[in-house]
């Protein structure tokens, strides 16, 4: 009998803990971002996410890596309308809080990840 209560005890913490383990995205790295009211996600344009948070605190063009300079734009495309360079953008929330950095390839929001505390 006390087998069998250890045995349901288990698996109903197990059965608690692994939804929440199985959607909980990789550390340091965010699929969504909240501006006010309102969030921007992975996939979201430049346009929508400034529309949505505003101008950055900053921001940066990246250089694209070593496998992306390699490869060539398809033929009757330039290199903007195939991607272009990247940019990290930077929103600064303030002391307390930390800054996030929203990094896109072409006009495509592609990472969120939070960096150090804000001043």
């Amino acid at each position: 009998m006390l087998r069998l209560i250890a045995f349901v005890a288990v698996s109903a913490v197990t059965s608690l803990a692994l939804p929440v383990a199985l959607v909980t995205p990789a550390c340091g790295e965010d699929t969504v971002f909240r501006c006010g009211g309102e969030t921007v996600s992975i996939g979201d344009s430049r346009y929508t996410v400034q529309k949505i948070c505003g101008k950055p605190s900053r921001s940066e063009s990246v250089a694209k890596s070593g496998k992306d300079k390699k490869q060539k734009p398809p033929k009757g495309t330039t290199p903007a309308a195939s991607g272009g360079k990247g940019q990290k953008w930077y929103y600064d929330r303030g002391y307390g809080d930390y800054v996030y950095v929203l990094t896109f390839s072409g006009d495509t929001l592609k990472k969120i990840e939070k960096s150090g505390r804000g001043r």
